[in-house]
């Protein structure tokens, strides 16, 4: 049970996401109808984390008035000494965009990346570090126009740790293994390259193999490759901005201005340009994951019934196609918290539900990612610790009424959205 109804301006909702560090509500402002989402601390903040955090808010309420940044409703603390950020809720994400329109022509990627580029520099001007850049964390606004959001995750008394991943930069990749939280400019020139990449239709060498891959520093200092149908000036470009030493990658400004002047018409690539992005670089859900309208996955975490029946809500389609020209984009914030109401239908199960369903087969495994599809399907990610018998690295499981099962990953019964997410052939 909570101990606190409001923060601020804002009355809570629905609880929709809890960690170590914070809890994620649905509200709304005291004063209007507006939806936000906030990020509330588990933990009152008190002596100079209490400054360094007001600090904090301070520096992002003045950023946010930026157009191309989501919009912070209320910074502060609660009564009791609890911070919190609340920021105005969309119904979708960039991740799912690409997901469902797959990858834009090259000329409004390279916009985007301009808009983004331009926006960070704006961010590391005024001292403050993004630290969780990813489709997922960009949101489709009012307009079609999209927005960056996702600040909560590298916040003073609201820090969450990665795992690693697909966006990752490789200096951060030690941190992020030892479970510390540790963010840099360069890395979130790093993220963003990784997020226009991917965007592009591009498929890394580290993220061809097994999840584990993406935290191989062996593997990370493979050559970044050409991607067919696209301006090989361009995927240069962004090949050094995804450098693996940070001191040879440009900051954000000189990526905005390289990004600005390229002639992208030619050379090209040999070769058809892939129509899709890479299920490893659209994750639909973001530091905390929520579900929302937009068709983004769970991590709402209800009291757990002894073998109780998980229903899967089946997803509901995004836009079509969104646009993407030269419109800025940028900001930071809470990726799939979008709209997500107070009698929505029963939600995807968590990854520690699903970790301890999976652990009754693969004692050692632990559920790192999943994606829930219609029918009571779910596809995961796992993990097993070194030395131990390793699990397999992806698996589904479905539950027709009657406890979860695991089934054929690629088998035609499992649902197309989850067959494409784990690249089934």
């Amino acid at each position: 049970m909570r101990t606190v109804s409001t923060a601020g301006a804002v009355h809570l909702g629905d609880l929709l996401h809890r960690d170590q560090t914070a809890e994620v509500y649905s509200g709304r402002l005291a004063d209007s109808r507006t939806s936000v989402v906030v990020t509330l601390a588990r933990s009152r903040a008190d002596g100079s984390r209490r400054e360094v955090f007001l600090d904090w808010g301070a520096r992002l309420t003045r950023l946010s008035a930026h157009p191309h940044i989501a919009p912070v409703t209320s910074v502060g603390l609660t009564e009791n000494g609890r911070p919190y950020i609340a920021v105005a809720a969309e119904r979708s994400t960039l991740a799912d965009v690409l997901t469902e329109s797959g990858a834009p022509p090259a000329g409004q990627v390279r916009a985007l990346g301009v808009a983004l580029a331009d926006t960070l520099a704006e961010i590391h001007s005024t001292g403050l570090i993004h630290g969780a850049l990813q489709p997922a964390t960009v949101l489709s606004g009012p307009g079609r126009k999209l927005l960056v959001a996702g600040f909560d995750a590298t916040a003073p008394a609201l820090a969450h740790c990665l795992p690693p991943g697909a966006y990752t930069p490789p200096e951060h990749l030690e941190a992020a293994l030892a479970g510390s939280v540790h963010a840099s400019p360069a890395g979130d020139v790093y993220a963003l390259a990784t997020l226009l990449y991917g965007a592009l239709g591009g498929r890394l060498p580290w993220l061809a193999g097994q999840r584990s891959d993406a935290a191989d520093p062996v593997l990370r200092a493979a050559p970044v490759p050409h991607i067919p149908g696209v301006s090989t000036a361009l995927t240069d470009t962004l090949a050094q901005a995804m450098h693996t030493d940070p001191r040879h990658r440009p900051d954000a400004e000189r990526l905005r201005d390289q990004l600005a002047s390229l002639d992208i018409a030619r050379p090209l690539a040999p070769g058809v340009r892939p129509t899709t992005v890479s299920p490893a670089l659209r994750p639909r859900s973001g530091p905390r994951p929520t579900n929302l309208t937009g068709g983004a996955v769970v991590e709402v975490r209800p009291p757990r019934r002894k073998r109780a029946t998980l229903r899967i809500p089946r997803p509901l389609k995004v836009a079509a196609t969104v646009l993407l020209a030269f419109m800025s984009v940028a900001g930071a914030g809470f990726a799939t918290f979008a709209a997500t109401h107070a009698n929505a239908e029963p939600s995807c199960p968590s990854t520690d539900e699903l970790t301890e369903e999976v652990r009754q087969t693969y004692s050692d495994a632990t559920v790192t990612d999943r994606l829930c599809g219609d029918e009571g399907y779910v596809a995961v990610m796992t993990e097993s610790p070194a030395g131990s018998p390793e699990s397999p690295s992806s698996l589904v499981l479905h539950d027709a009424g009657d406890g979860w099962q695991i089934v054929t990953v690629c088998d035609d019964e499992v649902p197309a959205e989850l067959r494409d997410w784990l690249s089934c052939p």
